[in-house]
């Protein structure tokens, strides 16, 4: 099981903002630079871009007991941010040709095909979304 998540999310929210709604769902604690949480078992990196996706979490950890479903933690993020997630999965068998998931506001999952971009990345214009079952 990794030991990271990267995930990228459309639209600017603020940092503290995620990490109150990270410590909500992740009992073990989220800290960051910014907001630093005694014995937290999870450090959130968290940087600003002006790409199609505006802002890009790296959740990391050291313990090998805990485990973080990163499909779920997307969608959940998706749901209750109300903006998109992307995530390139790490144990959900995508469609062929397809290494991205993009989870939305209602709760869906899609898998998407990307592109980098200057800063950052971006769903690819005109591809095709699959929606997948999770």
């Amino acid at each position: 099981m990794s030991k990271s998540i990267d995930l990228f999310i459309r639209s600017a929210v603020p940092e503290q903002q995620i990490i109150t709604l990270l410590n909500q769902g992740i009992p073990d604690g989220v800290e960051s630079l910014d907001y630093p949480r005694e014995h937290a078992a999870i450090f959130l990196q968290y940087a600003d871009h002006e790409a199609e996706f505006q802002q890009s979490l790296g959740l990391s950890w050291a313990s090998d007991e805990l485990r973080l479903d990163d499909v779920q933690l997307a969608i959940q993020l998706a749901s209750a941010l109300s903006t998109e997630v992307l995530l390139e999965p790490e144990h959900l068998a995508l469609p062929d040709g397809y290494t991205w998931c993009l989870a939305t506001m209602d709760k869906q999952l899609y898998a998407v095909d990307t592109i980098d971009v200057e800063d950052g990345i971006a769903v690819k214009p005109y591809a095709r979304k699959i929606l997948l079952t999770v």
